[in-house]
């Protein structure tokens, strides 16, 4: 197991803190913000450096920070149905990480939040902005009218919310087939590479071979010279000695 380093330790203090501050009351910690870029230039540093922890962890890290930045950027916005789209909209990969503690308070943070704007949604849409009128069947005629208002303005909120996620499937549709497709194009060149690589590993074999039959082949015949040579060296010399013994027992 790798041993965390001081700014990876860091990085998950300071995560979690912004991550309680969010599930309290974000709109009632301005820091919050100031925060979650701090985080940014921590993570930064981390992945260029030498110590970074392991992909899936990294990606971990950087995926709760994205959620947090949805948070913030749903919490800039001033209309309460952006507000609420913004929210139901949050990326659900932002989630999907390893630790269940983080899953857990991720979906609370999550859920609280839609919670809360749709409260104000509520509040928005159903606030008593009729005049006082005398003439009681004008004022049930107001009433009526706002109340269709009201519906509309819920059916034009739904539709919204339809389109919205539509858009995000199409598009995350388009990218997972993109990704397919250069999936298999690096699939099929590391095949071709690897077959091109089978290849040669054959050729190169074969000649290995080759050279090592030559080889062996010089190797033999230079051994069969060294004996034919030292078999006429043994017989020149015994030649010699006969001849010797025969003038030297003449001369005696």
């Amino acid at each position: 197991m790798i041993q965390m380093t001081r700014l990876e330790i860091n990085v998950k203090r300071l995560l979690t803190r912004c991550e309680l501050i969010a599930k309290d009351d974000p709109h009632q910690d301005w820091k919050l913000e100031k925060y979650i870029l701090s985080l940014d230039d921590m993570m930064n540093k981390l992945q260029t450096s030498p110590n970074k922890p392991s992909k899936d962890t990294m990606m971990g890290y950087i995926k709760r920070i994205n959620f947090l930045k949805g948070v913030i950027n749903a919490m800039k916005l001033s209309n309460p149905v952006e507000r609420v789209v913004a929210a139901q909209l949050l990326s659900k990969n932002s989630m999907s990480t390893n630790n269940s503690a983080s899953i857990n308070i991720t979906t609370q943070i999550h859920q609280k939040t839609v919670a809360k704007y749709n409260r104000e949604l509520r509040a928005e849409l159903f606030h008593n902005n009729r005049e006082v009128n005398k003439d009681g069947i004008r004022q049930r005629l107001s009433s009526s009218n706002i109340k269709d208002e009201d519906l509309d303005a819920i059916l034009k909120y739904n539709r919204n919310i339809q389109e919205k996620i539509a858009e995000n499937m199409l598009s995350m549709t388009s990218t997972m087939k993109e990704h397919a497709l250069a999936a298999s194009a690096i699939i099929k060149k590391d095949i071709g590479m690897l077959e091109m690589s089978d290849k040669l590993t054959d050729v190169n074999a074969i000649n290995l071979k080759k050279e090592s039959l030559k080889l062996e082949e010089h190797t033999n015949s230079k051994w069969r010279c060294w004996v034919w040579l030292m078999i006429a060296f043994v017989l020149i010399v015994f030649f010699n000695m006969v001849l010797f013994m025969k003038v030297t027992r003449k001369k005696i």
